[in-house]
């Protein structure tokens, strides 16, 4: 797999800013209703590493946590609300990251989780999926 790491990234404002030592161990598109209404969009696309992997190196005191459902905990920049990462306790010592608001170009399709959509039973009716990665039910 080619190394895509060390990459960088930031919330919309610039107040934190977060580097990611290493690839991710699982990469997907979450089509379940909490992430649609949590980001405002269709699907959200999220990035999975070991926590040690992710570095606030910038804002850390600006972040806001709020727990979506149990086990689920989203922080949010509190200035200008962008979702910079998630901590869920089914889950220790992993934590989520968002890669769009990541400063990289290289291409994550290559981690050993693999891309693929999950929930698409939620998905919206109207947004078909056409790109051929694997479409799961759950996780």
């Amino acid at each position: 797999m080619p190394n895509v790491a060390p990459v960088t990234g930031r919330c919309q404002c610039g107040t934190v800013r977060f580097k990611v030592t290493a690839p991710p161990d699982q990469l997907y598109h979450c089509h379940c209703s909490m992430c649609r209404r949590v980001h405002g969009t269709v699907f959200a696309t999220y990035a999975i590493v070991p926590s040690e992997h992710i570095v606030i190196e910038q804002g850390e005191d600006n972040l806001a946590t709020y727990e979506t459902s149990p086990p689920v905990h989203r922080q949010f920049c509190k200035t200008c609300g962008c979702q910079l990462f998630i901590h869920d306790d089914t889950m220790p010592g992993k934590r989520y990251f968002m890669p769009g608001i990541c400063d990289w170009p290289a291409d994550m399709r290559t981690a050993p989780g693999a891309l693929k959509h999950i929930f698409v039973g939620s998905k919206v009716p109207w947004l078909p999926i056409g790109d051929g990665l694997p479409q799961m039910d759950t996780v």
